[in-house]
């Protein structure tokens, strides 16, 4: 039985590889998946901070070691308590939250050199990496 080819609606006109490449440049320069940031925590970066954009329980029940929570209704009134001169990587729960999305994009209003972890704790979690819980 042949395959049929998938078409795009007459409306949406395919992008050029030139703006595709933009596109992706910009893509990979704001995204980093839990590999690469559990590379950089165990390189012992400086310049970094991770800020969990969830709830305080959210945060309570497991979160990345040595982050900072700033719940995402929060964090227009709290960007003074982060600086310019790191990097912000923002995640929430999973890949269907958009939490950190919306932070990064908020962040990068105000100047910040924002990034998002993609697929937040959970896909932390699935790749074997260490949580933190608190108790209180």
């Amino acid at each position: 039985m042949p395959t049929q080819t998938a078409r795009l609606p007459r409306a949406v006109k395919p992008a050029s590889p030139a703006k595709l490449k933009r596109y992706f440049e910009a893509k990979l320069s704001a995204e980093l998946g839990p590999h690469n940031v559990k590379r950089l925590l165990d390189a012992g970066a400086k310049d970094i901070v991770i800020l969990d954009v969830r709830t305080r329980d959210g945060y309570r029940a497991g979160h990345i070691p040595g982050v900072v929570n700033i719940p995402f209704e929060e964090l227009p009134a709290r960007l003074r308590d982060l600086t310019k001169q790191n990097d912000i990587i923002t995640y929430c729960w999973d890949t269907a939250c958009i939490l950190c999305t919306k932070a990064a994009y908020v962040l990068a209003s105000k100047g910040f050199r924002a990034k998002e972890l993609l697929g937040g704790i959970k896909e932390w979690q699935d790749a074997g990496f260490p949580i933190e819980k608190d108790a209180h």
